[in-house]
């Protein structure tokens, strides 16, 4: 049922751009992606390192003038991401304390909504910055405990991903009507994505999801 949706909206997206003329105002793109994502945790004893994610989408840009543009989007892609805290083991005599380690996986697509703010043309080179919004949904997550006890819970994430983004990047010119893009976004989520319930060693800290992201792709 998934693909089937997604697969409908990447036809509609399709659609709408090869319905209508071509023009500077308006560039369709599409770009695969790499990220790196870690939880930033206040308490020294619990760990949040980044792992690598992946992911693809589409992009939609609309220009107000050579310069200024909004952007929107669909994004699908993989959050992975590690976190270690000391709990008590009741399962052992003792209670002893021991290091846990969850493996998060936490796949998602999302609507990104930027302005981005051109250069200007620098021989084939347009650089940019990118500021905005992104609001996301979870699809699957998959999540790993190192001991791998069954009272753990693997419901950990909040089904919804909210951040703020900002970024840098370039269009490079291929062909009057086709450009090369990379970009480089950071995303800060700003609402906490682990859930305090799931996760209890976590109820002091905002449990909040940042990521870098690398896009490259293509713009028509």
């Amino acid at each position: 049922m998934y693909s089937s949706k997604i697969r409908n909206v990447i036809l509609f997206i399709v659609l709408i751009f090869s319905c209508s003329v071509r023009a500077q105002d308006y560039r369709l793109g599409v770009y695969g992606s790499t990220n790196v994502t870690w939880v930033p945790l206040e308490n020294e004893l619990l760990r949040g390192p980044g792992r690598v994610g992946w992911g693809f989408g589409f992009v939609f840009n609309r220009f107000l003038n050579p310069k200024n543009a909004f952007s929107v989007g669909l994004d699908i892609a993989t959050l992975n991401h590690h976190i270690t805290f000391p709990t008590y083991d009741s399962l052992m005599v003792g209670n002893p304390l021991i290091n846990v380690r969850v493996k998060n996986r936490f796949d998602y697509f999302s609507f990104p909504i930027a302005y981005r703010m051109f250069w200007g043309q620098v021989g084939y080179y347009n650089p940019f910055v990118t500021f905005g919004l992104n609001l996301g949904f979870r699809r699957r997550q998959q999540v790993e405990y190192e001991p791998n006890y069954e009272h753990f819970n693997r419901n950990i994430n909040n089904a919804l991903l909210f951040n703020f983004m900002f970024g840098v990047g370039t269009n490079y010119e291929l062909a009057p009507n086709t450009d090369f893009f990379l970009e480089m976004l950071f995303n800060r989520s700003l609402l906490n994505n682990i859930k305090e319930t799931a996760v209890p060693e976590l109820k002091d800290e905002q449990p909040r999801f940042s990521f870098l992201t690398l896009r490259v792709g293509l713009l028509f």
